[in-house]
């Protein structure tokens, strides 16, 4: 028999990780000392070892592998562990191909010279939103500073909170091009939507927006306006990153403040990875 020391060793695995696995059931020793709590082990138990480190190696947590060395285990219930783990690696490896994407696209920026972008561009998941949409044309938003404005005094007038920031809606045409209409959206509980389209004459409209998997972000402080450096920001970023626009951009207002100097405005373009 070897002691745990001399086991660990040929094992080059440490004693605290033996001492473990003992705990847990996953390797026992041969043989513990009832006066002193020795461990033991002999040489035939390094084989063992030797699964337990390639399950290891494969990614399988120390409780799957528990199960796995389990004499009732059936090879569809491994072939099944093993699936689920091919798929987390496979999502790994895209999501750091992705980062390394944007590294060099970072990289080649500083090589020309370029200090800090002024527009950081975020990738996130956006919620569902269900509210109320009004339709306007381009020409009625000419002379607004803020164009929520336009809803927000409707939802004043019939008291009704939304339930997030107000947002606005560009639609597109099948060339990916502006047209003259937007829609002011407003995020609402279900139990105002009905009651504010009743009262608005006809005015508003039921919306719902789908959730988004991927949005390509950035954050646009002054007047909104004067916004189109946000979307150019947006428009390289998503070049440089391999994805392609796949529906209605949208600003939000996040900050309207006393003077358009103060806004804070958020744009998203939904995207997916180009093929």
């Amino acid at each position: 028999m070897l002691k745990i020391r001399d086991f660990a060793r040929l094992a080059e695995v440490s004693m605290t990780t033996l001492r473990y696995y003992d705990e847990i059931g996953l390797l026992k020793p041969i043989h513990v000392d009832p006066e002193t709590g020795y461990r033991f082990y002999t040489i035939d138990q390094l084989p063992y070892l030797h699964r337990i480190q390639a399950f290891k190696e494969l990614g399988l947590g120390l409780t799957q592998i528990v199960e796995v060395l389990g004499e009732n285990l059936a090879p569809e219930a491994l072939q099944g562990m093993l699936r689920i783990r091919q798929t987390q690696l496979q999502q790994q490896i895209q999501t750091e191909q992705e980062q390394l994407v944007r590294i060099e696209a970072r990289l080649r920026s500083l090589e020309h010279g370029s200090s800090l972008p002024d527009y950081e561009v975020v990738l996130k998941t956006v919620r569902p939103i269900t509210g109320v949409s009004l339709r306007l044309t381009l020409a009625d938003l000419a002379d607004q500073g803020h164009w929520v404005d336009l809803l927000d005094v409707m939802l004043k007038r019939y008291r009704v909170k939304p339930a997030d920031h107000l947002l606005v809606l560009y639609e597109t045409n099948e060339d990916e091009q502006i047209t003259g209409f937007v829609e002011i959206v407003a995020p609402l509980a279900d139990q105002d939507i009905d009651t504010l389209i009743s009262r608005s004459e006809g005015q508003l409209a039921r919306c719902e927006l789908p959730a988004v998997p991927h949005m390509a972000t950035t954050l646009h402080h002054g007047p909104p306006g004067l916004v189109l450096p946000a979307y150019q920001a947006l428009g390289s970023w998503i070049e440089n990153n391999a994805y392609t626009i796949v529906g209605p951009r949208r600003k939000i207002s996040l900050r309207r403040g006393e003077t358009l100097d103060e806004a804070l405005t958020e744009v998203q373009f939904p995207v997916e990875k180009s093929t």
